[in-house]
């Protein structure tokens, strides 16, 4: 299994990824509530309204802090925390590794307000960096739902390519939506990195 446990920092300014500290859990936890963040991560049926906000219970309030505390413990996953000149964005995290494929899948989360600010190419690019020059994995795959554009075009960017749909994956405000399956190979990172 590739090298999960060590948490390292990459940078690639101003977009630092890092292992989490005890004093993110708080914005962590005000991420979490933001209305396109839910959205995004496939948490509503119905589109929220910009001011709308989705705190946890206590129960599950207890549960976020628990995750967060035990981020940098897991031998089987990466997670980093997204900061711009020291303040918390988001996460981009590395989990479900296929050994028989030697990969992985990419998921990652942006605040609200840190959106169409070049936090999630500089994001994305690091970690794929990272996954592919240090953990040595052959290719990277994520999902994105298709009323997304935005995150469907930052992982074009990066060099994600459509591999499939599955249709009829989350009904949001009645209507039946698509999840896009997409895939970034080793090569094709490697290959990009070299055009530009």
């Amino acid at each position: 299994m590739p090298d999960f446990l060590t948490k390292p920092t990459l940078t690639q300014e101003p977009v630092t990824l890092r292992p989490f500290r005890a004093a993110d859990i708080p914005r962590m936890l005000a991420i979490l509530a933001l209305p396109q963040v839910n959205l995004y991560t496939g948490a509503l049926t119905k589109t929220p309204g910009a001011n709308d906000r989705f705190p946890a219970d206590q129960q599950e309030t207890a549960k976020i802090i628990n995750w967060y505390q035990t981020r940098n413990q897991q031998p089987d996953r990466l997670d980093l925390a997204i900061a711009v000149s020291g303040q918390l964005f988001g996460e981009v995290v590395l989990n479900e590794y296929d050994a028989e494929h030697n990969t992985c899948n990419l998921r990652v989360l942006i605040a609200d307000d840190a959106t169409e600010r070049g936090i999630g190419t500089s994001a994305l690019t690091l970690m794929a960096a990272h996954a592919f020059n240090y953990l040595h994995l052959a290719a990277l795959t994520l999902d994105v739902f298709d009323f997304n554009p935005r995150a469907q075009h930052v992982y074009r960017k990066v060099g994600f390519r459509q591999t499939g749909a599955i249709e009829n994956d989350l009904m949001l405000d009645g209507q039946p939506h698509t999840t896009f399956t997409m895939c970034l190979t080793a090569k094709s990172f490697a290959k990009k990195g070299t055009q530009s």
